[in-house]
Protein backbone atom coordinates (compact mmCIF):
# COMPACT_ATOMS: atom_id res chain seq x y z
CA UNK A 1 0.00 0.00 0.00
CA UNK A 2 2.62 2.41 0.78
CA UNK A 3 4.77 1.73 -2.00
CA UNK A 4 2.01 2.06 -4.41
CA UNK A 5 1.09 5.48 -2.94
CA UNK A 6 4.77 6.79 -2.98
CA UNK A 7 5.16 5.57 -6.24
CA UNK A 8 1.60 7.55 -7.20
CA UNK A 9 2.90 10.37 -5.53
CA UNK A 10 6.09 10.29 -7.84
CA UNK A 11 4.10 9.97 -11.25
CA UNK A 12 2.10 13.22 -9.83
CA UNK A 13 4.89 15.40 -8.99
CA UNK A 14 8.09 14.84 -11.18
CA UNK A 15 5.74 15.78 -14.33
CA UNK A 16 5.47 19.28 -12.31
CA UNK A 17 8.61 20.07 -11.67
CA UNK A 18 9.36 23.16 -13.91
CA UNK A 19 12.46 22.44 -16.75
CA UNK A 20 14.37 25.09 -14.82
CA UNK A 21 15.09 23.15 -11.97
CA UNK A 22 15.52 19.90 -13.88
CA UNK A 23 19.46 20.03 -13.37
CA UNK A 24 19.63 21.51 -9.55
CA UNK A 25 16.50 18.57 -8.46
CA UNK A 26 18.70 16.27 -10.11
CA UNK A 27 22.09 17.21 -8.80
CA UNK A 28 20.50 16.90 -5.14
CA UNK A 29 18.14 13.61 -5.63
CA UNK A 30 21.30 11.79 -7.67
CA UNK A 31 23.90 13.25 -4.84
CA UNK A 32 21.42 11.58 -1.98
CA UNK A 33 21.14 8.52 -4.03
CA UNK A 34 24.79 8.46 -4.71
CA UNK A 35 25.60 8.51 -0.78
CA UNK A 36 22.65 5.96 -0.01
CA UNK A 37 23.64 3.08 -2.11
CA UNK A 38 27.08 1.86 -1.55
CA UNK A 39 26.45 -1.48 -3.12
CA UNK A 40 25.65 0.79 -6.68
CA UNK A 41 28.10 3.37 -5.73
CA UNK A 42 31.39 0.63 -6.09
CA UNK A 43 29.90 -1.16 -9.07
CA UNK A 44 29.63 2.41 -10.91
CA UNK A 45 33.31 3.24 -9.30
CA UNK A 46 34.69 -0.07 -10.72
CA UNK A 47 33.13 0.54 -14.13
CA UNK A 48 34.18 3.95 -15.00
CA UNK A 49 37.80 2.89 -13.62
CA UNK A 50 37.66 0.33 -16.92
CA UNK A 51 35.73 2.52 -19.00
CA UNK A 52 38.25 5.80 -18.12
CA UNK A 53 41.56 4.72 -16.15
CA UNK A 54 43.05 8.20 -17.25
CA UNK A 55 40.32 10.37 -15.34
CA UNK A 56 41.78 12.13 -12.16
CA UNK A 57 37.98 13.24 -11.40
CA UNK A 58 37.01 9.99 -11.24
CA UNK A 59 34.97 9.94 -8.07
CA UNK A 60 33.31 13.02 -9.45
CA UNK A 61 32.22 10.88 -12.73
CA UNK A 62 30.70 8.36 -10.59
CA UNK A 63 28.86 10.78 -8.86
CA UNK A 64 27.52 12.30 -11.62
CA UNK A 65 26.22 8.83 -13.13
CA UNK A 66 23.67 9.05 -10.13
CA UNK A 67 22.68 12.74 -10.99
CA UNK A 68 22.24 11.82 -14.98
CA UNK A 69 20.25 8.89 -13.37
CA UNK A 70 17.74 11.24 -11.37
CA UNK A 71 17.28 13.37 -14.34
CA UNK A 72 16.59 10.61 -16.78
CA UNK A 73 13.95 9.97 -14.18
CA UNK A 74 12.39 13.34 -13.80
CA UNK A 75 11.83 13.68 -18.12
CA UNK A 76 10.67 10.26 -18.44
CA UNK A 77 7.98 10.68 -16.33
CA UNK A 78 7.43 14.14 -18.18
CA UNK A 79 6.83 12.18 -21.15
CA UNK A 80 2.99 12.09 -21.12
CA UNK A 81 2.72 15.66 -20.97
CA UNK A 82 5.06 16.46 -24.08
CA UNK A 83 3.26 17.07 -27.41
CA UNK A 84 5.30 15.89 -31.11
CA UNK A 85 6.72 19.00 -31.42
CA UNK A 86 7.74 19.86 -28.62
CA UNK A 87 9.38 17.04 -28.39
CA UNK A 88 11.50 16.57 -31.50
CA UNK A 89 12.43 20.44 -31.24
CA UNK A 90 14.37 18.79 -27.52
CA UNK A 91 16.55 16.28 -29.46
CA UNK A 92 18.94 16.60 -32.57
CA UNK A 93 18.20 13.65 -34.51
CA UNK A 94 21.60 12.21 -36.47
CA UNK A 95 22.00 9.71 -38.93
CA UNK A 96 17.90 9.25 -39.11
CA UNK A 97 18.00 8.03 -42.68
CA UNK A 98 20.19 4.25 -41.61
CA UNK A 99 16.67 3.94 -39.57
CA UNK A 100 14.88 4.74 -42.52
CA UNK A 101 16.60 2.86 -45.42
CA UNK A 102 16.45 -0.54 -42.92
CA UNK A 103 12.32 0.23 -42.06
CA UNK A 104 12.00 0.39 -45.98
CA UNK A 105 12.58 -2.60 -46.55
CA UNK A 106 10.02 -4.43 -44.88
CA UNK A 107 11.42 -6.99 -42.86
CA UNK A 108 11.04 -5.18 -39.42
CA UNK A 109 14.13 -3.48 -37.65
CA UNK A 110 16.18 -4.31 -34.13
CA UNK A 111 16.56 -0.99 -33.11
CA UNK A 112 19.56 -1.87 -30.21
CA UNK A 113 20.69 1.11 -27.77
CA UNK A 114 22.00 1.18 -24.06
CA UNK A 115 21.10 2.45 -20.44
CA UNK A 116 23.00 5.92 -21.83
CA UNK A 117 21.74 9.05 -21.90
CA UNK A 118 18.14 10.18 -21.93
CA UNK A 119 17.35 6.67 -23.98
CA UNK A 120 13.66 6.92 -22.83
CA UNK A 121 13.00 10.17 -24.11
CA UNK A 122 15.03 10.15 -27.10
CA UNK A 123 13.10 6.90 -27.63
CA UNK A 124 10.08 8.43 -27.96
CA UNK A 125 10.76 10.59 -31.31
CA UNK A 126 9.92 7.42 -33.36
CA UNK A 127 6.47 7.81 -32.03
CA UNK A 128 6.80 10.93 -32.68
CA UNK A 129 6.85 10.65 -36.28
CA UNK A 130 4.18 7.81 -36.47
CA UNK A 131 5.91 4.98 -35.88
CA UNK A 132 5.22 1.79 -33.50
CA UNK A 133 7.50 0.66 -31.40
CA UNK A 134 7.33 -2.60 -29.49
CA UNK A 135 9.74 -3.10 -26.15
CA UNK A 136 10.26 -6.69 -24.25
CA UNK A 137 10.27 -6.28 -20.74
CA UNK A 138 10.72 -8.34 -17.51
CA UNK A 139 7.65 -8.19 -15.59
CA UNK A 140 8.13 -5.69 -12.83
CA UNK A 141 8.41 -6.48 -9.38
CA UNK A 142 8.29 -3.27 -7.76
CA UNK A 143 5.64 -0.31 -7.51
CA UNK A 144 8.08 1.91 -9.26
CA UNK A 145 8.99 0.17 -12.15
CA UNK A 146 5.67 0.06 -13.12
CA UNK A 147 4.88 3.16 -12.83
CA UNK A 148 8.35 3.91 -14.98
CA UNK A 149 6.67 1.58 -17.62
CA UNK A 150 3.70 3.50 -17.96
CA UNK A 151 5.34 6.73 -18.38
CA UNK A 152 7.41 5.40 -21.31
CA UNK A 153 4.40 4.43 -23.21
CA UNK A 154 2.12 7.49 -21.81
CA UNK A 155 2.99 9.46 -25.07
CA UNK A 156 1.59 6.46 -27.09
CA UNK A 157 3.06 4.55 -29.95
CA UNK A 158 5.37 2.55 -27.91
CA UNK A 159 3.72 -0.61 -26.16
CA UNK A 160 5.24 -3.21 -24.49
CA UNK A 161 5.53 -7.26 -24.28
CA UNK A 162 6.41 -9.58 -21.93
CA UNK A 163 9.77 -11.18 -22.60
CA UNK A 164 8.46 -14.35 -21.77
CA UNK A 165 6.24 -13.58 -25.24
CA UNK A 166 8.29 -15.54 -28.09
CA UNK A 167 5.45 -15.54 -30.26
CA UNK A 168 4.78 -11.72 -30.02
CA UNK A 169 8.17 -10.33 -30.03
CA UNK A 170 9.00 -12.65 -33.68
CA UNK A 171 5.37 -11.43 -34.69
CA UNK A 172 6.31 -7.43 -34.51
CA UNK A 173 9.82 -8.08 -36.98
CA UNK A 174 7.83 -10.80 -39.31
CA UNK A 175 5.12 -8.14 -39.82
CA UNK A 176 7.77 -5.77 -40.60
CA UNK A 177 7.33 -3.53 -37.21
CA UNK A 178 10.03 -2.20 -34.69
CA UNK A 179 11.35 -3.95 -31.97
CA UNK A 180 13.41 -1.33 -29.08
CA UNK A 181 15.88 -2.99 -26.97
CA UNK A 182 18.65 -2.17 -24.75
CA UNK A 183 21.74 -4.64 -24.81
CA UNK A 184 24.38 -3.29 -22.60
CA UNK A 185 23.40 -5.52 -19.30
CA UNK A 186 22.67 -9.57 -19.20
CA UNK A 187 20.60 -9.26 -16.82
CA UNK A 188 19.15 -13.15 -17.28
CA UNK A 189 22.73 -14.10 -16.82
CA UNK A 190 22.43 -15.09 -20.70
CA UNK A 191 24.74 -13.80 -23.33
CA UNK A 192 28.24 -13.97 -24.58
CA UNK A 193 31.43 -12.93 -24.03
CA UNK A 194 33.12 -10.82 -25.99
CA UNK A 195 35.88 -7.61 -25.39
CA UNK A 196 34.74 -4.90 -24.53
CA UNK A 197 37.43 -1.60 -23.36
CA UNK A 198 39.84 -4.32 -23.37
CA UNK A 199 38.28 -6.92 -20.85
CA UNK A 200 36.04 -9.83 -21.56
CA UNK A 201 32.31 -8.73 -20.39
CA UNK A 202 28.89 -11.06 -20.57
CA UNK A 203 26.83 -8.87 -23.07
CA UNK A 204 23.14 -9.66 -24.46
CA UNK A 205 23.21 -11.73 -27.15
CA UNK A 206 19.08 -11.65 -27.74
CA UNK A 207 18.82 -8.40 -30.51
CA UNK A 208 21.35 -10.45 -32.81
CA UNK A 209 19.75 -13.99 -32.21
CA UNK A 210 16.55 -12.33 -33.19
CA UNK A 211 18.03 -10.64 -36.27
CA UNK A 212 20.08 -13.55 -37.82
CA UNK A 213 16.47 -15.89 -36.92
CA UNK A 214 14.08 -13.46 -38.85
CA UNK A 215 15.91 -11.63 -41.45
CA UNK A 216 15.35 -7.63 -39.63
CA UNK A 217 17.95 -4.93 -39.78
CA UNK A 218 19.92 -4.72 -36.50
CA UNK A 219 20.17 -0.89 -35.79
CA UNK A 220 22.28 0.65 -33.20
CA UNK A 221 20.70 3.99 -31.64
CA UNK A 222 22.29 6.04 -28.78
CA UNK A 223 20.79 8.80 -26.84
CA UNK A 224 23.12 11.49 -24.81
CA UNK A 225 23.10 14.91 -23.48
CA UNK A 226 25.67 17.77 -24.61
CA UNK A 227 24.66 20.83 -22.46
CA UNK A 228 21.40 21.79 -22.88
CA UNK A 229 20.61 19.85 -26.17
CA UNK A 230 19.62 15.67 -26.30
CA UNK A 231 20.82 13.51 -29.42
CA UNK A 232 20.03 10.89 -30.87
CA UNK A 233 22.40 8.89 -33.14
CA UNK A 234 21.12 6.43 -35.12
CA UNK A 235 24.10 4.24 -36.61
CA UNK A 236 24.53 2.19 -39.47
CA UNK A 237 23.13 -1.16 -39.63
CA UNK A 238 25.11 -3.89 -38.71
CA UNK A 239 26.56 -5.92 -40.75
CA UNK A 240 25.64 -9.66 -39.01
CA UNK A 241 27.53 -12.76 -40.42
CA UNK A 242 26.00 -15.29 -41.93
CA UNK A 243 28.16 -18.53 -42.31
CA UNK A 244 25.39 -20.94 -40.73
CA UNK A 245 27.17 -21.73 -37.94
CA UNK A 246 24.81 -20.10 -36.05
CA UNK A 247 26.48 -19.95 -32.13
CA UNK A 248 29.66 -18.59 -34.20
CA UNK A 249 27.93 -15.71 -36.08
CA UNK A 250 25.64 -14.94 -32.98
CA UNK A 251 28.81 -14.08 -31.19
CA UNK A 252 30.62 -12.45 -33.60
CA UNK A 253 27.46 -10.45 -33.98
CA UNK A 254 27.41 -9.08 -30.36
CA UNK A 255 31.60 -8.55 -31.07
CA UNK A 256 30.39 -6.21 -33.38
CA UNK A 257 28.07 -4.45 -31.27
CA UNK A 258 30.01 -3.84 -28.60
CA UNK A 259 32.52 -2.02 -30.80
CA UNK A 260 29.33 0.16 -31.20
CA UNK A 261 28.61 0.32 -28.00
CA UNK A 262 32.20 1.02 -26.49
CA UNK A 263 32.75 4.48 -28.43
CA UNK A 264 29.19 5.76 -27.25
CA UNK A 265 30.12 5.08 -23.73
CA UNK A 266 33.38 6.09 -24.25
CA UNK A 267 32.09 9.65 -25.21
CA UNK A 268 29.53 10.04 -22.16
CA UNK A 269 30.96 7.76 -19.59
CA UNK A 270 28.91 9.52 -16.84
CA UNK A 271 25.91 9.38 -18.80
CA UNK A 272 26.12 4.88 -18.78
CA UNK A 273 23.41 4.12 -16.15
CA UNK A 274 24.73 1.03 -15.18
CA UNK A 275 24.64 0.07 -11.80
CA UNK A 276 25.75 -3.24 -11.10
CA UNK A 277 29.32 -4.74 -12.51
CA UNK A 278 30.06 -4.75 -16.29
CA UNK A 279 33.02 -6.96 -15.55
CA UNK A 280 33.82 -9.78 -13.58
CA UNK A 281 35.30 -8.62 -9.93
Amino acid sequence: MLATALSRAVEWTLPAVPGVLDGPVSAVAGTLAYLAAPRARRAVRANIAVIAPDRRDRELVVRRVFVHQARHYIETFRIGRLSADRLLAQVDIHGWSHFTRAFARGRGVVLVSAHLGPVALCGQILAAQGYEVTIPVETKSSELGRAVDRARTAFGGIRMVETSSAIGIHRVLRQGGILGMLADRAVTGIGVRVPFFGREALLPSAHVSLALRTGAALVPAFAHRDGGRLHATVEPELDLPSTGDREADVSEGVRRWAEVLERHVRRAPEQWSMFAPAWDQ
